[in-house]
């Protein structure tokens, strides 16, 4: 079953041909994802599901299709008939869904793979990833697309390929194949243990996303069930390796690092198109503050942005979670936004040393390195509430909320939308989002709607950082 799942994954996700015993899967050869009668975030699940109940010495050879859509169908009605959402839960549903599938359906993309090299390759975060892998982080992304590479066109590779590889690379790439294999009773014991007979089930955490590879025959092989989840592990994956091996480590270094890449991408979007002004200390000597991270700066606006690394929990992520779970996470979220307002009304007051109002549009914008898929809470107004709630906490005036309303919107999102911006001015771009019906709308949703054309024309930044993306093959 697994190697099944491995090509219909490929074939989805990189385009690989079908063997022929399961051509049938895809009779007519469609590229088109939403065509298929199956989905990427299907096979996630039912890779767990094979996992937890298949052996790998005995049982039925799948060797056509009818076994595969036959597993797929039972995944679909199980996820179905475990499903019970009272009318409280649905947007904690809606928001669960997001989060499954999202990440599926727009693939990992080349300004991902980019963005994990250069935000790990900060020197405080490379010096993390060199204890946890005893590599740099350019070894370990080396040796995450020589592996990538490999397991896109072999199911299975035997370790020696690895031991090979040093003399490709340069560098021993084993200690980094490790820290991302399991042996398959390992991961079968981890899916036993977080798996959920309810509403939860098909959104279990899979052990694939930490250990997507799995050592198989005592050794002798090591298979790959879903590349896709192999390439997200050493990119935004690497998040699970920081925060496990030291959670002050996000703030300490991971922060500093991730706000120093939103400003390259500023510098480089914006091609000289408007001023930049980044973060500076203010006010008296014994109690100094910090402007917002970034000012962005045009003939119509200001653009007041603050970077948060930010990630969602894994429970509102995974679980039907109650009101309270909810909230807990976005308040994480409003306590931000509440920083935000707060450095914004002393920047209106004149406190500022480099920036001073000159009258025009102002508006407060959080990047987070995550995507938290905010529409459904955002038209709710559980965020207003939680926001107005921190307001009053910091003493903030709540007008500002009408006068300079908030966005937020994940680093992918800020990457292509303030290349729209160059385009076509801040205010054009901003007033859409925070005045109007589209308010609440994701920030990628609303460009598409609206900025259609500007859209056609961004690129990938960094290309000098593509270029050394080059696909490696194992030796013949």
């Amino acid at each position: 079953m697994l190697q099944a799942i491995w090509y219909l994954a490929n074939h989805i996700e990189f385009h690989n041909e079908l063997p022929p015993y399961l051509r049938e899967a895809n009779p007519f050869g469609k590229w088109d994802w939403m065509q298929l009668r199956f989905f990427l975030w299907e096979l996630d699940t039912l890779a767990r599901e094979a996992i937890l109940h298949c052996d790998l010495e005995r049982g039925q050879e799948v060797n056509e299709w009818r076994y595969v859509r036959d597993a797929l169908n039972k995944v679909k009605r199980t996820e179905e008939d475990a499903l019970d959402i009272e009318e409280h839960s649905v947007f904690s549903e809606m928001s669960r869904i997001a989060h499954r599938q999202f990440h599926w359906q727009q693939g990992v993309t080349h300004p991902q793979l980019i963005r994990a090299r250069k935000l790990y390759r900060h020197p405080e975060m490379d010096s993390v990833v060199r204890h946890i892998y005893g590599s740099s982080t350019e070894q370990v992304a080396q040796g995450g697309f020589a592996a990538l590479a490999s397991y896109m066109k072999y199911f299975a590779v035997e370790p020696r390929w690895f031991e090979s590889a040093e003399k490709l690379l340069g560098n021993d790439i084993r200690p980094i194949i490790a820290n991302l294999t399991s042996d398959y009773e390992t991961l079968r014991k981890s899916a036993f243990e977080t798996r959920s007979l309810n509403m939860n089930w098909a959104y279990t955490f899979n052990p694939l996303w930490l250990h997507p590879l799995i050592s198989v025959e005592n050794g002798k092989r090591i298979i790959c069930p879903m590349p896709g989840l192999l390439s997200r592990r050493f990119t935004n994956g690497l998040y699970f390796d920081v925060a496990g091996h030291d959670v002050n480590v996000l703030s300490a270094h991971l922060g500093p690092a991730f706000q120093s890449y939103v400003g390259e991408v500023i510098k480089v979007a914006g091609a000289g198109e408007y001023q930049i002004i980044p973060e500076e200390r203010y006010g008296p000597k014994k109690a100094q503050k910090d402007t917002v991270d970034w000012i962005v700066q045009d003939a119509t606006a200001s653009l007041f942005i603050e970077v948060k690394v930010l990630k969602m929990g894994v429970a509102v992520k995974t679980f039907l979670a109650p009101e309270e779970v909810v909230t807990r996470e976005f308040k994480k979220m409003a306590k931000a936004i509440g920083q935000l307002y707060a450095t914004l009304a002393e920047a209106l007051k004149g406190e500022y040393p480099s920036w001073k109002s000159s009258g025009q549009p102002v508006y407060p914008l959080i990047v987070s390195m995550d995507n938290w898929n905010l529409f459904t809470h955002m038209v709710q107004g559980e965020l207003d509430k939680l926001v107005i709630e921190e307001l009053d906490r910091r003493g903030v005036d709540k007008a500002l909320l009408e006068t300079n309303r908030f966005t937020v919107c994940s680093i992918d999102e800020f990457e292509v939308a303030i290349q729209v911006i160059r385009q076509v001015g801040i205010c054009q771009v901003m007033k859409g989002m925070t005045v109007g019906d589209k308010v609440g709308w994701l920030f990628s949703g609303y460009l598409r709607s609206e900025f259609s054309t500007e859209l056609a024309k961004t690129i990938p930044l960094f290309p000098d950082e593509r270029e050394k993306i080059l696909p490696i093959r194992p030796a013949s």
